[in-house]
């Protein structure tokens, strides 16, 4: 397994030419994440986490490129948004003729805790194969207040609770990775402690 964080920047392009498991960590970072997989049995594992406060503008595009089949890719980017906060995401997944029994899928979801927050979140496919499998979806929302209820009801204050919620939201990427081989407690609590 291969762990690569993307740094900023205007692009970052990378190829994916050998078989095996990349993860590529991005967080907080605007710019285009382009990535091209040239590998059969190469599995590519996107992961994203935005907290965005106070006038913080994001713009994302990432492109999943797969040139050839039997590969996978996998994208999950998780943001959650405070004051004026904004974050605009671009996705695509792009299948080449040849790229034949690709399986991608690409997940974006956010969380607006405020009425300033500004969000746009645009997943896209463009299959030119036809025996592939590729999924996409998109959500914003804000936190579910019955669950918030639920916590206060059990003795935590509001903004514990709502904390809580957050912690468990952006969890679902730390949980994912580790299931995808990152397992450094090193390298997980360095980009836990980025994060937050």
């Amino acid at each position: 397994m291969k762990f690569i964080q993307i740094k900023q920047g205007k692009k970052s392009k990378h190829v994916v030419n050998t078989p095996g498991e990349y993860i590529f960590f991005i967080h907080n970072y605007s710019g285009e994440v382009d990535i091209e997989i040239k590998s059969q049995e190469a599995k590519v594992f996107i992961y994203g986490i935005y907290v965005g406060k106070k006038g913080d503008n994001f713009t994302l595009n990432t492109i999943q490129h797969h040139k050839i089949g039997n590969s996978i890719s996998d994208l999950l980017i998780k943001g959650v948004f405070f004051d004026d906060a904004k974050f605009i995401y671009d996705g695509l997944i792009k299948i080449d003729k040849k790229a034949q029994k690709s399986n991608a899928y690409q997940k974006n979801q956010n969380l607006m805790l405020s009425k300033d927050v500004f969000v746009s979140s645009k997943p896209n496919l463009e299959i030119l194969a036809n025996d592939v499998r590729c999924t996409h979806g998109s959500t914003t929302g804000q936190l579910d207040q019955t669950q918030v209820y639920y916590l206060k009801t059990r003795g935590l204050t509001e903004d514990t609770a709502q904390k809580l919620l957050i912690e468990g939201f952006v969890g679902d990427v730390f949980n994912k990775m580790e299931e995808n081989g990152v397992d450094d407690p090193v390298i997980l609590e360095r980009i836990r402690q980025s994060t937050t």
